[in-house]
């Protein structure tokens, strides 16, 4: 467990990449729109479009042209920004402790040992899931502070609420195990760490369609359906769990191997 943490941490390109993906998505887009909201011209009696103050809560109705779409931003588009957070620091540090240590036969070389496979496998998954989760923990803090800040100057409730919570103890993990398992799975299938980063676009397109469906008022995602989401999400780790670990063989990875 050292051992991967302390590889994934070391090199600076990683390093960097788990630091300064989450703090650009959880705090500099959201700064930046809030600056932009408050300082950009609004023309006298502008209101958002009620197409999309239908998908807010009650209390928007109230709001005025800039707050209404801070909270629009905050309500719709963060939630999908904060679980970006997860699947790519979880499928960066699963391509570093699986691929990365295959490319440098250093995979092979813990495989050929007395240590159980099956052990290996399992550490090296609790342990990018476990950085993954911290991280977004993190990345949720930072995002609070700034968006609670903006919220108190432009007089709009706070944005913490059971969706959020359900989005920070439910969905979050499951996103972070799955977007590790999934890039486990494709440990045999890639022949670079590059190949392997390139897997977060396949990871975040459901999550992006699903939130960005809403702004066409076909549905709102509610408390009732996130659960429902974080319940087949759940479902949706064992399966590929047991996948993933069926396929970390020495056999399967040795023959990949020598086929390339």
């Amino acid at each position: 467990m050292r051992k991967d943490l302390g590889t994934i941490w070391a090199r600076n390109s990683q390093r960097a990449l788990l630091v300064l993906l989450p703090i650009a998505l959880a705090v500099v887009l959201p700064a930046v729109y809030f600056a932009a909201i408050s300082l950009l011209p609004v023309e006298e009696g502008a209101r958002l479009p009620q197409a999309l103050l239908a998908l807010l809560p009650e209390y928007a109705a109230e709001l005025d042209y800039r707050q209404s779409w801070l909270a629009a931003f905050t309500e719709l588009l963060c939630p999908l920004l904060f679980l970006c957070v997860p699947i790519l620091t979880a499928a960066a540090s699963a391509s570093y402790a699986f691929v990365t240590e295959r490319e440098s036969g250093t995979l092979e070389t813990l495989l050929l040992t007395s240590m159980d496979v099956k052990a290996v496998f399992h550490t090296k998954v609790t342990n990018c899931t476990l950085l993954s989760v911290v991280i977004s923990a993190l990345a949720f803090v930072a995002y609070g502070i700034t968006t609670v800040i903006a919220e108190v100057f432009a007089g709009v409730p706070l944005f913490f609420n059971f969706d959020w919570l359900i989005l920070l103890v439910l969905l979050m993990p499951a996103l972070s195990l799955f977007s590790v398992v999934f890039v486990a799975l494709t440990v045999t299938r890639v022949h670079s760490t590059g190949e392997s980063l390139q897997t977060m676009g396949y990871l975040i397109l459901p999550v992006a369609a699903l939130y960005l469906a809403q702004l066409t008022g076909i549905f709102r995602l509610n408390m009732v359906a996130l659960l429902i989401a974080a319940a087949v999400l759940a479902a949706a780790d064992v399966v590929l769990f047991n996948m993933a670990s069926r396929s970390f063989t020495p056999e399967k990875l040795l023959a990949e191997e020598e086929g390339e």
